[in-house]
């Protein structure tokens, strides 16, 4: 057990060093910053997509986005909508459907899928297109995955180990977050 606790966050911290040693990730990041800073000034929305564990940061970060970053940002994630759309039209369309219903030009979509192969989460870059929105991804897995040639900016974590890839998810957003804050601890407002 000791063994796996020292390689562990050892490797964890291996894979988030490659990440921000590729100067493009962290231009990506900068310019995702520089983006939602943008959405607060021209009143554009943030929708956040994701299944499962993806599904979650992007619940959590949409409340921190618009309560801590003062940006218009929502996850589309409630039962009742994804029920819906999954029942009407197919899992598949799921965060489509709601893309196409409120998306319009200039929002941003925020695409976070491990595996960049999920269906549904392509559907809804494609959606997100259709209706001029910008795309930043988030995907991990194969560096060839599709999600990564849906966006305008792909945030790729070199790994297939879903807790690292979920971790660092999460802290790039939170980064973005803090980013546009300004400080990484804040008080509640």
């Amino acid at each position: 057990m000791s063994k796996f606790l020292d390689t562990y966050f050892i490797d964890f911290k291996s894979v988030l060093d490659d990440f921000l040693k590729n100067e493009q990730n962290v231009a990506f990041l900068n310019e995702a910053v520089l983006i939602l800073e943008e959405t607060r000034k021209s009143k554009k929305m943030i929708y956040l997509v994701g299944n499962g564990g993806s599904s979650a940061i992007a619940e959590h970060m949409a409340i921190d986005l618009t309560k801590n970053a003062g940006l218009r940002a929502i996850a589309i994630s409630g039962s009742p909508m994804l029920t819906t759309f999954a029942n009407d039209f197919g899992y598949e369309k799921v965060f489509q459907k709601p893309i196409e219903s409120f998306g319009n030009e200039g929002d941003i979509l925020i695409a976070i899928s491990s595996s960049g192969a999920s269906v549904n989460i392509l559907n809804a870059c494609e959606a997100a297109r259709r209706q001029k929105m910008k795309i930043i991804t988030f995907s991990a897995f194969k560096k060839d995955n599709p999600l990564r040639q849906k966006g305008d900016l792909n945030l790729w974590v070199d790994s297939k180990a879903f807790g690292y890839v979920e971790l660092i998810h999460n802290l790039l957003i939170h980064y973005i977050n803090d980013s546009i804050i300004g400080a990484a601890e804040y008080m509640i407002r």
